[in-house]
């Protein structure tokens, strides 16, 4: 006992025993802890699954329309000429930039007294003509009366019986008569009457003003029929149906012409009745020429020459088409489906067209797919994914909107 009392003694002077004991209670402070933590609760691995947004594909027939811009221009359209010369006496009031007229009216008068004078003088020809001819006729027919009374046993000649005579006299009728004919003509174009029914573009001269053979007078257009020349790439013309000289396939194209008229927007019904035979080399395109029937009347507004339209040419029809978002599309023609799984599977696509924001698919796609829309970083096929469905809208599509969409 007095040896343990000693040992504690010196222990409590010496002060080591203070460590040991921090020691000791250190260790069972840590196994307190350990053994009071809580499990750690385990993650449910669905609160990884990705939100996704998804379109379920439908396929139906599409009508393709193929859109094209151009000028308005009229289909005849003429540059008047004077074919006679003279001072201009008359013109009419409605011979004025703008102005319309009827066919066959008057347009441009000029000083025809000349021309009369002419025609008077072509007549006189023509009668002295006639009775030359009725002279030497009648000679003719008193040689050979008289050559009957002689009873000569040989034939008269055609000298005897005038016939030289007679045929001269007739090509000098003849020459008379067509003379006449080209100074009345001479007459009738001093008067200058519109070929059809049209409108003034311009007028180049003026009462007074002296004009002679080729002088232009103004150039004048018809009003029943306009055209529009539309540029169209090639790689539209696989949507497209068009006439066909060649072929003699010259069945019209319907189309629709849309401008904006004092603010407001006015379509015109058109149709594309021909294309051009050769391709334009420096832009590598193919004008198409639709035509306007009356088109000052029987519209809300009047169709100008001169104003640019715009052109939608119904194409093809395309059966069992589906219509997707663009953004869909993944590189290489592919895109991302859902399964019934609700995991990602990938699926390589034909498309046909694009337009605007609007994917026409033809192949690798079927009617009830459920199509990916939410661009992923890195998607893996198997990757699980919870969607939402977005509705598929026909306004959405380009080719079934209204003609003045822009």
């Amino acid at each position: 006992m007095n040896i343990k009392q000693n040992w504690y003694a010196r222990l409590k002077a010496s002060g080591a025993w203070r460590p040991t004991l921090l020691l000791v209670a250190g260790a069972g402070l840590t196994a307190a802890l350990f053994m009071w933590t809580p499990t750690p609760a385990t993650k449910d691995d669905k609160s990884h699954i990705i939100q996704v947004e998804a379109m379920r594909v439908t396929k139906a027939p599409v009508t393709m329309t193929v859109e094209a811009q151009g000028e308005v221009l009229a289909r005849t359209r003429t540059n008047l000429v004077a074919e006679v010369s003279g001072v201009i006496r008359d013109i009419t009031p409605g011979f004025v930039a703008g102005g319309a007229f009827q066919q066959g009216d008057l347009l441009v008068a000029i000083d025809n007294r000349n021309y009369v004078a002419e025609v008077e003088r072509a007549r006189a020809n023509v009668a002295g003509a006639r009775t030359e001819l009725a002279e030497e006729q009648g000679l003719g027919q008193y040689a050979a009366a008289d050559w009957q009374r002689t009873k000569a046993a040989t034939k008269p000649t055609e000298l005897a019986l005038r016939k030289p005579q007679i045929a001269e006299a007739q090509a000098k009728l003849a020459f008379a008569e067509a003379d006449l004919a080209r100074k009345q003509g001479d007459l009738a174009r001093t008067r200058v009457l519109a070929p059809y029914v049209g409108l003034v573009e311009s007028r180049l001269v003026d009462v007074g003003q002296y004009v002679s053979p080729g002088t232009a007078l103004g150039v004048v257009f018809a009003a029943d029929v306009f055209e529009v020349r539309l540029p169209l790439p090639l790689h539209e013309l696989t949507y497209l149906d068009l006439p066909e000289a060649m072929t003699g396939d010259q069945q019209p194209v319907p189309a629709l012409l849309t401008s904006i008229v004092l603010g407001e927007d006015h379509a015109w019904p058109a149709q594309i009745v021909r294309t051009e035979a050769v391709m334009d080399r420096k832009n590598r395109v193919l004008y198409a020429i639709a035509e306007v029937q009356a088109p000052y009347t029987g519209h809300p507004a009047p169709l100008r020459v001169g104003n640019y339209v715009r052109a939608r040419i119904e194409g093809r029809t395309f059966d069992d088409i589906a219509r997707i978002p663009r953004a869909a599309l993944r590189p290489g023609n592919k895109v991302w489906l859902i399964s019934a799984a609700n995991t990602l599977t990938s699926r390589t696509i034909k498309p046909i067209r694009a337009i605007a924001d609007v994917l026409y698919v033809a192949e690798g796609i079927d009617a009830g797919d459920i199509v990916l829309l939410t661009p992923l970083e890195n998607p893996l096929p198997g990757t699980e994914v919870k969607y939402t469905l977005v509705p598929d809208t026909a306004n959405s599509d380009p080719l079934m909107g209204s003609a003045t969409d822009e």
